[in-house]
């Protein structure tokens, strides 16, 4: 190249001063230096710079090696982490690589590339993994286990061995800024009654919702007790009037029939009593129960003794053997009857006496 450019800057008209010819000379050697260079497609290697550095660990044990790279080394919160496992072994080998994501639990797996090789200087092997790291701070890869069978001497026994590697430990930066807002110091807040004041203030609704609730609610039990009351009462008399109609349509007593006719028509009563007055008569013989009825607030005077009169003529006949005639079996049913109508009339009795007197008193300003 170098006669070819002499003979192109042939005919040249010759420089006049010595800066000239020092110019000319220079851009002679210029051209030649370029013209030496070898000719192909000009290629840049790639820096481990650009890559970041990489934490790498070797393992070898008998005829395999594994050898685990990180990449970066110091990574940040984000980044992704890019870690290679190789392994080599000697031929009549057999290797059996980790399973996919074993050991790697606290790590995202975002991306896997598995890759085999096998030829007559034996097996390599290698898989690689995209990670992302959990959170910023002290993180390792584990140790990770590769399984092996020697099969190079048929006298060995072939049994599984394993290789582990080491545990590579590395740090991840945190993304924040170094006195960032999050490691300042602010003052506590204030309490609550100071905010919004006393917690009374804040839930007076809830509370006076609350009150009015359990009144009504009292206030219905109270009602509904009085109405099961009511309630009880009518249906006591209801049952024992329809015992008594029952046993008017059987007919009066002959002489075989009288005791059990008696024992029915004072259980009448008695069961009467006890659902209308609240008296356990049914288990009280008849001079406890007399007492006790007597002591009753709602049960009158003359309605005591007519109930003393019914019970000693149903006692005769039960415990004296007395035979009465039908005369006096249709004068205890009467009696029983009268008792029963008496007093179950005696609320209503007494609501109409109240009712009376209210609207004869005299008004307190009608003098006036």
């Amino acid at each position: 190249m170098a006669p070819a450019f002499l003979a192109a800057t042939e005919g040249w008209p010759a420089p006049a001063t010595g800066h000239a010819s020092a110019a000319v000379w220079l851009l002679l050697a210029v051209g030649i230096a370029a013209c030496s260079q070898p000719t192909g497609s000009a290629t840049s290697p790639t820096s481990s710079d650009d890559e970041g550095e990489t934490l790498s660990a070797q393992a070898e044990e008998g005829p395999i090696s594994a050898t685990v790279a990180l990449r970066p080394a110091e990574p940040r919160l984000g980044d992704p982490l890019t870690l290679t496992l190789t392994v080599q072994a000697k031929p009549q080998v057999h290797v059996e690589m980790p399973a996919f994501g074993e050991a790697l639990g606290r790590f995202a797996i975002v991306g896997f590339t598995p890759r085999e090789e096998r030829g007559e200087d034996g097996f390599e092997a290698s898989q690689r993994y995209s990670l992302q790291a959990p959170m910023s701070g002290r993180q390792r890869i584990p140790r990770l286990r590769i399984e092996y069978i020697d099969q190079r001497d048929p006298k060995t026994e072939r049994r599984p061995r394993e290789l582990l590697t080491d545990e590579l430990s590395f740090n991840v930066a945190s993304v924040l800024p170094e006195g960032s807002i999050g490691d300042e110091l602010r003052p506590p807040r204030a309490a609550l009654e100071e905010l919004h004041g006393p917690w009374w203030q804040r839930y007076w609704p809830w509370l006076a919702a609350g009150l009015a609730a359990a009144i009504a609610a009292a206030a219905g039990l109270v009602l509904w007790m009085r109405q099961a009351e009511e309630r009880a009462r009518v249906t006591a008399f209801d049952r024992a009037v329809s015992r008594l109609q029952r046993l008017q349509r059987e007919g009066l007593p002959d002489a075989a029939h009288l005791d059990a006719w008696y024992v029915e028509l004072s259980d009448i009563v008695r069961r009467y009593i006890e659902a209308r007055f609240g008296l356990r008569a049914p288990e009280l013989t008849t001079e406890e129960f007399l007492a006790q009825a007597r002591r009753s607030p709602e049960l009158s005077k003359p309605h005591g003794e007519l109930l003393s009169a019914f019970l000693e003529r149903c006692d005769r006949v039960k415990f004296a053997r007395y035979t009465p005639a039908r005369e006096e079996s249709q004068q205890a049913f009467d009696l029983a009857e009268r008792f029963l109508r008496e007093t179950k009339e005696i609320k209503d009795a007494e609501s109409d006496d109240a009712l009376a007197a209210a609207a004869t008193a005299t008004p307190a300003g009608a003098n006036a």
